[in-house]
């Protein structure tokens, strides 16, 4: 991960070119398939829990004078000890050419790293978060074997960070803050089926904040998923969010990625 001198953190060229050139070939190849009515008048909805097994990198600071506590959860080796619990849940209503998506994620994560110094033992750090999208759709094209839409609307944040400073030669010191704020967003989504078999592909690229929230926010995912019947599809993937929001003393400029699963029924 790159930063630029104390202020916004950026992806490394290679991890966000990747994730860009997924969501790409998704979006391309669904416009490659033929085009069919998007004149419905039924509406139709998704459900789909699904599991982001996600790692954390960044800083997340609270109060001054204490500088930015470093987090750094890899998912291969430490997020199994580290999550304490987690939800995730998509549903999508959509009626014609447009609808209503809401993606819920809500996690709970800590982490302790030793400090240099006598003063503390170690530092302990909780983040509790709620992410909660809402947002509009409209089907630009409608396929035989793909789709694409435009996203338009609100991401919800609620983040609950704990630091606890471990006894050494100073007591135990506790600090916590809770930040809530809205990021407007903008993307695109995209599905294909892959040739004549029941694999399809699917990806969505959303970007937001724009200072009125977060000073900046991406979030981008690639999933290969298996049709099993009609009505009932899993799916496997990779999911990068990178958020950055800094408001007086409390700092959250995070990263999360990782493998998603997940499971959809339409209906």
């Amino acid at each position: 991960m790159k930063t630029m001198g104390d202020g916004m953190r950026f992806p490394t060229y290679k991890t966000l070119m990747f994730g860009i050139y997924l969501v790409l070939i998704t979006l391309c190849l669904s416009l490659s398939a033929h085009a069919e009515s998007l004149n419905s008048d039924k509406w139709e909805f998704t459900l789909a829990p699904y599991l982001w097994l996600a790692g954390q990198n960044g800083k997340v600071a609270t109060t001054p004078p204490l500088p930015p506590a470093d987090i750094d959860v890899d998912f291969y080796d430490d997020i199994r000890g580290n999550i304490n619990g987690a939800l995730m849940l998509v549903g999508e209503a959509r009626k014609g050419r447009s609808g209503m998506i809401m993606d819920i994620i809500y996690t709970d994560i800590e982490f302790e790293n030793p400090t240099p110094g006598p003063y503390f033992s170690s530092v302990s750090s909780q983040t509790k978060s709620w992410i909660v999208s809402a947002a509009g759709l409209y089907r630009l094209t409608n396929m035989e074997k793909g789709s694409l839409d435009v996203i338009g609307g609100l991401r919800y944040w609620s983040v609950e960070s704990k630091l606890t400073l471990n006894a050494g030669l100073l007591n135990q010191r506790n600090i916590s803050n809770k930040e809530e704020w809205f990021d407007p967003i903008i993307g695109i989504k995209g599905l294909s089926q892959l040739g004549q078999s029941k694999f399809y592909t699917s990806g969505a690229f959303v970007i937001g904040g724009f200072g009125v929230g977060s000073d900046l926010m991406w979030d981008a995912s690639i999933n290969l998923g298996y049709q099993w019947t009609k009505g009932f599809s899993t799916t496997i993937g990779y999911r990068y969010l990178d958020v950055d929001y800094e408001k007086d003393a409390f700092l959250y400029d995070i990263a999360q990625d990782g493998i998603t699963i997940g499971l959809f029924w339409r209906f």
